[in-house]
């Protein structure tokens, strides 16, 4: 049987949830029938998923996946083992020959100074021992300087080897899938072998960040990419293509069954004899209706797709597709990719409060026509005239036509909301009672330029007929008005240092007997 083992992924479509991973190796393939064994492909990916593509006229007559907790990272480990000793072998071999190198210059060094010692040596010739030793001590240190780096590089090889070694240890504990395959071939030959799968362990989200220099110009938004996979796979200079597609498993539009009503029956607990009998003599309750399904008719099971979808359709997603090689590490750790930059001029600065819940002003950024950004849902970090304000969520998915990002409060805009007491009472009239209720609002703009402000309240509505609610006309008039929410909302422009009161007041008349909530 051939065995090979997968080392690249040459590209990864990445889905919100979930990866399509694209691998490829080079198979030697003789006249007849091939057992092949691949190893190296993600233990977590969707069987039905597995594409194979081999050309040549060849025909995959057989493929069975399998999980396998040795094989890749064990056959890694073997060949990373067989390396370390050859090295171990080289340092022995470089620390000898510095040893014998050392021993050299010592029996070197030992002659000379034999030879110049007796008195009958003639001073012409203690000079000529001396040069030669100087010109033999300089090469044999020389070596012993070389020799020495090499010891010092041939360690560092070591202890990486090692490193490695330890790292495919912790690997092969880990399960590793593993695709048998049975391949007949017209020929000898050698084919690309192409192999396509998709997996639920890999995803990514879009966050942003919101940069304004000054308020009134444009929006920065700086989309990234947060991509994690936990595959069993390091993606090692993966071209990356990030699609907002979600494929799923019930991948059929869901069908209706009739929806059948019945009577209910009224359901009596067991009791003794004679409160059965007694039971028995009195009229039945009137029956009553309850919408209940009728189980013979409705149950039903959904039947779905017989693979996973993988294939994306840009008229149903968007995609970015990321020139630059990455290295994504499958240890579950998010790691980010910048997609880009919006320059966001259909804009529209304001400050907004609702006193009744929160009395900070926010500063809210109106971005108009969003669609045409192809936004997704996420968080965005926000950044105003070079400082932090916090994170804000971005809904890109709302139906409505603008958008809403809130920069973060300013205390510059004073706002306090208090109950007026003294227009506050309740009395009863008849059958009926009468409350009235009062609310006073006080804003205050302390910042250096005029400010735009949307301001929000609320008076009850009814929903029931016997409930009467009347907005009273001493309430502050210039507001919006939606009767049918109770919504109000001012647009008001302060200017500097200026302050300005907003009063509401309404009464809810209602039965005497009843508690109104």
């Amino acid at each position: 049987m051939l065995s090979i083992l997968l080392t690249a992924i040459t590209s990864v479509s990445l889905f919100l949830n979930g990866a399509e991973i694209n691998q490829t190796e080079t198979l030697t393939l003789h006249k007849g029938q091939n057992e092949i064994r691949v190893e190296g492909l993600s233990p977590k990916l969707s069987v039905p998923s597995i594409q194979l593509t081999l050309g040549g006229g060849t025909v995959i007559t057989s493929s069975q996946f399998i999980t396998d907790y040795l094989s890749a990272a064990t056959t890694e480990k073997d060949n990373l083992e067989k390396e370390l000793r050859l090295k171990q072998d080289e340092l022995k071999k470089l620390q000898s020959a510095k040893s014998t190198l050392a021993s050299s210059l010592t029996l070197l060094q030992s002659g000379v100074e034999a030879s110049i010692s007796s008195d009958k040596v003639s001073t012409t010739t203690i000079d000529a021992n001396l040069q030669y030793f100087q010109n033999k001590s300089a090469g044999i240190q020389k070596e012993i300087a070389q020799t020495e780096k090499a010891i010092e590089e041939t360690e560092q090889e070591i202890q990486r080897l090692k490193k490695q070694i330890s790292e495919q240890s912790t690997k092969s504990k880990n399960r590793c899938g593993v695709l048998l395959l049975a391949v007949s071939s017209p020929k000898e030959q050698k084919q690309e072998l192409k192999i396509k799968y998709f997996t639920t362990a890999a995803s990514w989200s879009m966050k942003y960040d919101v940069n304004i220099d000054r308020i009134g110009q444009p929006v920065r938004l700086v989309k990234k990419a947060y991509i994690t996979q936990t595959t069993g796979l390091n993606w090692k200079q993966v071209r990356l293509t990030l699609s907002t597609a979600q494929p799923s498993s019930n991948n059929q539009v869901p069908e209706l069954s009739p929806w059948y009503l019945r009577i209910q029956e009224p359901q009596v607990k067991a009791m003794g004899r004679s409160s059965n009998r007694a039971m028995a003599k009195m009229a039945a309750p009137e029956a009553e209706m309850a919408m209940v399904y009728d189980e013979a008719e409705v149950e039903e099971e959904y039947t779905t797709a017989a693979s996973v979808v993988t294939a994306t359709q840009q008229d149903l997603s968007l995609e970015y597709r990321i020139d630059v090689p990455y290295d994504v590490q499958g240890n579950g750790k998010e790691q980010v990719i910048a997609l880009g930059e919006e320059q966001i001029t259909d804009v529209d600065y304001a400050y907004q409060v609702v006193p009744k819940y929160n009395t900070d002003v926010f500063l809210v950024a109106e971005i108009r026509n969003w669609a045409k950004l192809n936004l997704l849902d996420g968080l965005a970090s926000v950044h105003c005239g070079g400082t932090y304000f916090g994170q804000t969520y971005l809904s890109a998915s709302s139906v409505n036509e603008t958008i809403r990002l809130t920069l973060g409060s300013d205390p510059a805009i004073q706002v306090k909301r208090e109950q007026a007491k003294e227009f506050t009472s309740s009395k009863t009239l008849g059958n009926n009672r009468e409350q009235t209720y009062a609310w006073q609002t006080t804003i205050r703009n302390t910042k250096a330029e005029p400010v735009r402000l949307i301001v929000k309240d609320q008076y009850p509505v009814s929903s029931n007929k016997d409930i009467r609610v009347t907005l009273s006309n001493k309430t502050t008039e210039g507001a919006d008005n939606d009767t049918s929410k109770g919504y109000l909302t001012y647009n008001l422009t302060l200017q500097p240092s200026a302050s300005q009161t907003l009063y509401l007041e309404y009464t809810v008349k209602s039965p005497a007997d009843k508690v109104i909530r």
